[in-house]
């Protein structure tokens, strides 16, 4: 077998070090959680503000497990057959269970960094800062604001179903508003609940951020980005297309991000071309201060440990494209001791080309391709006047792949934008929630698919969300948990 954070977290910073705990309130030392009391100095936000981001861009959350689980959950993306001891094995296998979580730390990590957030606000709001600014506090309030939704969301879609799929009235997960004690235990509220809070706390956090460009940390822009995608899974078409074309048009008024033309695609994705043009939220990394082989570059890499693969179907899919510009993205290797070939995505390449493994690349959890496919999308489903700007967003992104390649009224169809979703953001994070919050059967058949996966999902499979781990019932025994697992 051929198997041959950016870290701004400051010396001394208080942080947490369980993140992959199933218990989100862990009795954790005193020393592992930032507190508010130990926030006093403009320094001291700093500090915190640098820790959330660095507990984002971590094994347990962003450096790897909520990528993979958006891909391999779907039917793009696969692991090897020898990758057996990957979170993201799990993931593709759906191996879940009360018992068993195999979460990848997508409980208990998300949680802590709302915990922490709360804290800076508390700190921010207490007036016991007198160092700093008032612009200086409200952008790290705007931040931390922003991740608390961000997080929320993200916990929602692993733990809830679709909002699609029952209008939000089945269980989402526990809503964390306030920073709590350790004898707190929440409630778990609806997805439509759930929607709501992630939606109003973005909209306190938009108006307190700057517009500035501010490296690895969450901006305006990422905040009405990220929005626009949250309107998107709750159905908001209006709300996601206004937000999402506003924002497109602003920013190419402003030139702040701009969509890369035909010939620079390929070397957006360059280890060296961090915070690029459409790059509007990254995770960021450096030689210095990354995850080192657990990260998704290196587990994906085929020099690295090619713990994952692009299905054979989309392989086949993509290449039949001649002229996309995004069949740069796939390559195709042979394993040397059986004489199987793979295709490879090469999104995350090292310093010299993707034959070079690297531990440092940055991972976007939202760009700006992925905005004019929101802004298609939304409307496409709302219809009415806004239907041609919307299907002009598509062709931005069509005919920049391949010129040949637009979409005309007639295939402006909902298949056609997840197909084209499906193709500009392979390797992302998306197209498992793409097809569930549609109400699409994800088909996985032929190929090299292992055998024991499932081969058709889609959001009547009860296994198609995560159970809440069984240690949760502790403290909470008589919170519902989701249909077809048990509470024990």
């Amino acid at each position: 077998m051929k198997r041959i954070i950016y870290s701004i977290m400051a010396a001394g910073m208080l942080t947490l070090v369980s993140g992959c705990s199933d218990d989100f309130l862990d009795k954790s030392p005193s020393n592992a959680i930032t507190t508010d009391e130990a926030i006093t100095t403009l320094q001291d936000v700093k500090v915190a503000n640098n820790g959330l981001y660095s507990l984002m861009a971590s094994t347990y959350y962003y450096n790897a497990p909520m990528f993979l689980y958006g891909d391999m959950r779907g039917d793009d993306m696969q692991p090897t057959y020898w990758s057996s001891s990957r979170s993201f094995y799990q993931f593709y296998m759906f191996q879940h269970s009360t018992q068993n979580p195999n979460n990848g730390g997508l409980w208990g990590r998300p949680y802590y960094i709302v915990r922490n957030a709360w804290n800076i606000i508390n700190a921010i709001d207490s007036g016991v800062i007198t160092d700093a600014s008032p612009e200086q506090l409200a952008t790290y309030k705007g931040q931390a604001l922003a991740l608390i939704a961000l997080c929320h969301f993200d916990l929602t879609r692993l733990y809830g179903y679709p909002y699609a799929k029952d209008n939000g009235t089945s269980w989402g997960v526990p809503i964390v508003d306030h920073a709590i004690g350790f004898d707190e235990n929440p409630e778990r509220s609806t997805v439509a609940q759930c929607y709501d809070f992630i939606i109003e706390t973005l909209n306190k956090a938009i108006p307190l951020l700057s517009s500035a460009k501010d490296n690895g940390h969450i901006n305006a822009y990422a905040a009405r980005a990220l929005l626009a995608r949250v309107y998107l899974y709750c159905e908001k078409n209006d709300l996601a297309f206004s937000t999402a074309s506003q924002l497109i048009e602003e920013l190419k008024t402003n030139g702040a991000h701009y969509l890369v033309g035909r010939d620079s695609y390929q070397a957006m994705f360059d280890l060296n071309n961090k915070f690029g043009p459409e790059a509007i939220f990254q995770i960021a990394n450096t030689s210095s201060s990354n995850d080192g082989r657990n990260c998704m570059a290196y587990m994906l890499n085929w020099w690295g440990y090619a713990a994952g693969v692009v299905t054979d179907d989309f392989g086949r899919f993509i290449r039949q494209r001649d002229n996309d510009i995004r069949n740069t993205m796939v390559a195709y290797e042979e394993d040397g001791s059986s004489g199987v070939f793979y295709y490879i995505l090469t999104k995350y390449p090292g310093d010299g080309g993707y034959w070079v493994t690297s531990y440092e690349n940055n991972y976007t959890v939202i760009r700006l391709s992925e905005l004019y496919l929101i802004a298609a999308e939304a409307g496409l489903k709302k219809g009415g006047a806004d239907r041609a700007r919307a299907l002009s967003y598509l062709n931005d992104i069509a005919l920049r792949a391949d010129p040949d390649g637009g979409v005309s009224d007639e295939e402006f169809t909902l298949d056609r934008v997840l197909e084209e979703r499906r193709l500009e953001l392979i390797g992302e994070g998306h197209r498992f929630f793409d097809m569930l919050r549609n109400g699409k059967t994800i088909i996985r058949e032929g190929g090299k698919h292992l055998s024991g996966a499932p081969k058709e999902i889609n959001w009547d499979y009860y296994k198609c969300i995560l159970p809440i781990s069984q240690t949760q019932f502790t403290f909470n025994p008589d919170m519902p948990q989701n249909p077809g697992y048990s509470a024990r």
